[in-house]
């Protein structure tokens, strides 16, 4: 389902984890020695598939265990606390321009004096899947060396039905880990970038995912690559990190003893950190994150929007409702190709069977495209404006007059 659901933001959810310390000074190094296994850095949980073949060990990770998170310095945190020294950092705002009534700060983050900012918060009802709000965002240098950007969120579905991958609203691709996303995202954003060395970052996660229940188990992971690459004649060097979260549903199939998966999978939007050959400061972003703060009154805002939400059903019923539109269209897909290969009486048949095995139940909702797959267990069902879909089984409901909001109600496909 489509909500507006953010608490920290993709930044908030990224950057506090705190990367590491050093320099990129030995890569042309390790380039030169051509492919070798990682020495001295040991990540909390060490990747047991470090690349050999073409991801030669880069020497400026880390050395010893990933920190928890390093303490800020003395002239940051001063800042932090509303004095900050002449010359220090700057206190800037990231703008949520369209959220509500009018723009206002989602967040307040404190950069090196100078830097440039611009973006902020995106309500994107056309992104994959409903990934929206997220960032997108960036933050400049004054000598133009370094330039941090975090980008929008992504997510996508995948299943164990035997259909092909696919695009269209949401995706269907076999991504299962964070290390799998990157990959993608470097071949789409960073084509021909050279890869130096990646390792998991369980030390991003700062938050731990939903509770399993209802059938759904859910977890969360992050990675992260040192690349490099020409600009331009100039040899650059960037970090590319991201958190993903995962949920994964069973259900029985149609055939005896057959157990159908569904996973989606979210990318908090890949951030990246990009300087020349020899300057880029991978400790930045640790210590711009130690400054980030969630501005009160946006938060009050999204709370009353969460709580808006809740009331129409159990925080259950919203979970199933989210992760039932993360596959419907591709359901309907499926149901529409086998519609078209049997006829009508079958398929009356066929779809009944999948109502009772599923516990769904199938609307009309034309701007979906034809039909979709909703709980079964309310009779009453409406498309808001923004893509999510309400639920009830209160005969006299009615979301435009009790909840305010722009609604369509789907006809029920008996």
């Amino acid at each position: 389902m489509k909500t507006k659901q953010v608490s920290t933001l993709v930044l908030a959810a990224l950057l506090a984890g705190c990367l590491g310390r050093g320099g990129d000074d030995a890569d042309q190094a390790a380039e030169a020695t051509g492919p070798a296994a990682p020495e001295a850095y040991t990540a909390p949980r060490p990747a047991p598939d470090w690349p050999q073949a073409t991801a030669p060990a880069a020497s400026d990770w880390p050395q010893g265990p990933a920190p928890a998170g390093p303490s800020p310095p003395p002239e940051m945190a001063a800042a932090a606390q509303g004095t900050p020294p002449p010359g220090g950092p700057q206190r800037v705002p990231i703008i949520d321009p369209n959220g509500f009534e009018k723009p206002m700060p989602a967040q307040w983050v404190q950069l090196p004096a100078g830097w440039q900012t611009q973006g902020g918060v995106v309500w994107d009802q056309n992104a994959p899947c409903g990934a929206t709000p997220s960032l997108r965002w960036q933050a400049r240098a004054p000598d133009g060396a370094h330039l941090m950007t975090i980008h929008p969120s992504e997510a996508w579905t995948w299943d164990n039905l035997g259909l092909p991958p696919s695009q269209g609203a949401c995706p269907r691709q076999p991504i299962t880990s964070a290390r799998q996303y990157l990959e993608g995202w470097i071949q789409r954003h960073r084509p021909g970038a050279r890869v130096l060395d990646y390792r998991d970052r369980p030390d991003y996660v700062r938050s731990p995912p939903p509770p399993d229940g209802a059938g759904t188990t859910w977890r969360k992971e992050a990675g992260e690559f040192l690349l490099a690459y020409n600009q331009q004649g100039t040899e650059m060097r960037e970090v590319v990190a991201v958190v993903v979260q995962f949920s994964n549903m069973a259900m029985p199939g149609v055939m005896p003893g057959e157990v159908r998966q569904f996973m989606s999978g979210t990318a908090f939007g890949a951030t990246t950190l990009a300087a020349p050959a020899g300057q880029l400061e991978i400790d930045l972003l640790a210590r711009i994150a130690a400054t980030l703060q969630v501005d009160p009154q946006w938060q009050a805002r999204m709370n009353r929007h969460h709580e808006e939400m809740s009331r129409t059903a159990t925080r259950g019923a919203i979970e199933r409702g989210r992760i039932m539109a993360d596959t419907n269209r591709e359901i309907a897909d499926m149901q529409m190709r086998g519609w078209e290969e049997r006829n009508a009486a079958s398929d009356r048949m066929h779809d009944r069977s999948i109502d009772a095995i599923t516990e769904t139940t199938r609307y009309q909702d034309p701007a979906a495209g034809g039909q979709v797959r909703l709980d079964g267990y309310s009779d009453n069902a409406w498309r808001a404006a923004d893509g999510s879909y309400i639920q009830s089984d209160d005969p006299n409901f009615d979301p435009n007059r009790d909840l305010g909001t722009d609604a369509e109600r789907l006809e029920r496909i008996e």
